[in-house]
């Protein structure tokens, strides 16, 4: 059977947060004292950044390529560093290793008051808006996210989202081999030398309604 090793993000819990400061056009580095040997996803906010799978040396997957121009990952994937900051940067990321959360709070500092106010106002903005009755969900699509393989191993990023909006608050799982974990993003890890990795299913559920879609060749999304 190929080496095959589903993890998921998840949002990250409010606890064991650490608050760092930053100045426009300056750079910042966040720390994890989580030991051991599996992967470590660090995301912002929702959104991941990239998976580091533990080795010697460390693999890197970014989820973006335009992330690798100002972020940066050290210490086996335990340290993130980000370089020219910007005041959108601000917000809390987080870092995941072998199911230990740690968040970081990043706060940026500009002369551009307004500029701020400007945030403020759109956050307050968003948090006031009425919330929108949830309607039935689509069916569930699964993306290709990011790819690397070399030295005979692939890591391979899927994602899994409802298209079309109206759906209210969504929560994804996945199930491989029967058992369901849950978050929107895969990370599968195998040999290439050796056959397609197993069947996948993703569910997405909401509050009216549930759907999955089953990937049978997940290797295909990404060739």
């Amino acid at each position: 059977h190929p080496v095959f090793s589903p993890h998921l993000l998840s949002p990250a819990s409010a606890s064991d947060t650490t608050e760092v400061i930053g100045a426009v056009g300056g750079s910042v580095t966040f720390r994890s004292h989580n030991a051991g040997s599996r992967p470590a996803f660090w995301s912002f906010g929702n959104n991941p950044i990239v998976t580091v799978a533990f080795g010697d040396p460390p693999r890197s997957l970014f989820y973006k390529d335009k992330l690798k121009t100002r972020f940066a990952v050290s210490k086996r994937g335990r340290a993130l560093t980000i370089s020219q900051l910007s005041v959108e940067d601000a917000g809390t990321y987080s870092v995941k290793v072998n199911k230990r959360i740690s968040t970081f709070t990043l706060r940026v500092y500009s002369r551009c008051f307004l500029c701020w106010f400007g945030v403020i106002f759109t956050l307050k903005k968003e948090v006031s808006d009425p919330p929108v009755p949830a309607g039935e969900l689509a069916e569930p699509r699964v993306t290709c996210e990011a790819q690397n393989c070399s030295d005979g191993i692939c890591l391979l990023s899927l994602r899994c989202s409802v298209p079309g909006a109206g759906f209210g608050n969504v929560s994804y799982s996945w199930s491989l081999r029967g058992e369901p974990r849950d978050g929107a993003f895969v990370l599968l890890v195998w040999k290439s030398s050796l056959r397609e990795p197993e069947p996948l299913t993703c569910t997405a559920r909401n509050a009216v309604s549930s759907r999955n879609v089953t990937v049978t060749t997940p290797g295909v999304l990404c060739s």
